[in-house]
C-alpha cells in the first residue's frame, strides 16, 4: 500500500477540479494485486456526487515490471480514473427521457392455460434509484402466457454510473424449460446545462446492444419429451401377455407355411428328375 495507509485503507483529498496521482507503491515479488478506488465524501446539501468504483489489476512480473489495467464497476476498461461532480442548482433527470426496455416474454408449445412468468429488475448497488413498487434494489414483474410489460422509469439525483440486470425467475411450472438469458442495464448519468441526463445501454449476455429484453420459454406436454426407451403407442406393449402371444402363433404359423412350400418344392423336383429318368 501507498505510505500513509491505515487500516481502512489509503485516502487522499482533492480540492475543486484536479488531479491527484495514487503512490507509490513498492512492490518487492512478481504477482497479481487488486485494489479498489471509490469516493467517499459525505453527502452536501445541493451538491450531486460522481459515486463509481474501480477496480485496479496491477500484473508484476519476475523482473518486477509493472502493468495496470483499470475497470469500472460494470467490468469495463477505464482509460482512467475519473470523477465528475456538480454543485448547487443541478436539476435530476426527468424520467419521461429515459428509455424503457420492454420484456418480452414468447412461449413455444401449445399449453392449456398460459403460464404466468415472474422476471426480475435488480440494482447493481440497493441503493441505486429503483422505479415505484421496488423494494431493496429489486423489482419483479409479471407477464401471463406470451406478452410483454415494462419496469418503469426513475429518476437520479447524482452523477455517475449505474448498473442493473433483468432476468426471469424460474417458478417451477411443469412442462416448462425455462430461459436462462441475463440483460445488463448501464445507465451513465452527467450533468448537461444545469440537469442531469441519463445515456442508457442495454446488454445481453454476449455484451451485445439490444433494445428489448426477450425471454423464450418452452412447453412440452405432460412435464418434457419422453424418454428414448418407450415405444410408440400404436404398437405392441411390453408386459401385454395376450398381444405377445398372438405376434408368437403368427409367426409360428408362418414359419409352418414356409417350411411346407419348401418340402413341397422339394418333392415335386425330385419326382421330376425320376420321371426324366424313366422317359430317357
Amino acid at each position: 500500500m501507498p505510505a500513509g495507509s491505515g487500516p481502512d485503507g489509503y485516502a487522499f483529498t482533492v480540492t475543486g477540479t484536479a488531479n491527484m496521482g495514487i503512490g507509490p507503491i513498492a512492490f518487492r515479488q512478481a504477482g497479481q494485486y487488486t485494489y479498489g478506488i471509490s469516493h467517499i465524501t459525505p453527502p452536501a446539501s445541493g451538491y450531486t456526487y460522481d459515486r463509481e468504483v474501480y477496480t485496479l489489476e496491477i500484473y508484476v512480473e519476475s523482473n518486477l515490471t509493472v502493468t495496470v489495467i483499470a475497470y469500472k464497476q460494470g467490468g469495463s476498461k477505464a482509460a482512467d480514473i475519473s470523477y465528475e461532480h456538480a454543485g448547487p442548482g443541478l436539476l435530476p433527470s426527468d424520467p419521461r427521457t429515459m428509455a424503457d426496455p420492454p420484456v418480452v416474454k414468447t412461449v413455444s408449445g401449445s399449453p392449456a392455460k398460459p403460464g404466468v412468468f415472474t422476471f426480475r429488475l435488480m440494482a447493481g448497488d440497493p441503493s441505486n434509484p429503483m422505479p415505484a413498487g421496488s423494494e431493496n434494489g429489486v423489482k419483479t414483474l409479471q407477464i401471463t402466457g406470451s406478452g410483454q410489460g415494462e419496469f418503469g422509469t426513475w429518476s437520479y439525483t447524482a452523477q455517475g454510473t449505474y448498473y442493473y440486470t433483468v432476468s426471469e425467475m424460474n417458478t417451477g411450472l411443469s412442462g416448462y424449460t425455462y430461459d436462462t438469458a441475463a440483460y445488463t442495464i448501464t445507465d451513465t448519468v452527467k450533468a448537461v446545462d444545469g440537469q442531469l441526463a441519463v445515456a442508457r445501454v442495454v446488454t445481453n449476455g454476449a455484451n451485445k446492444k439490444v433494445t428489448s429484453l426477450s425471454f423464450i420459454n418452452t412447453y412440452t406436454p405432460g412435464g418434457g419429451p419422453k424418454p428414448p426407451g418407450n415405444q410408440p403407442e400404436n404398437g405392441p406393449k411390453t408386459g401385454d401377455e395376450s398381444q405377445t402371444a398372438l405376434y408368437i402363433a403368427l409367426f409360428c404359423a408362418a414359419g409352418i407355411v414356409l417350411l411346407g412350400s419348401m418340402i413341397y418344392l422339394l418333392v415335386s423336383r425330385r419326382r421330376g428328375k425320376e420321371t426324366d429318368r424313366h422317359e430317357a
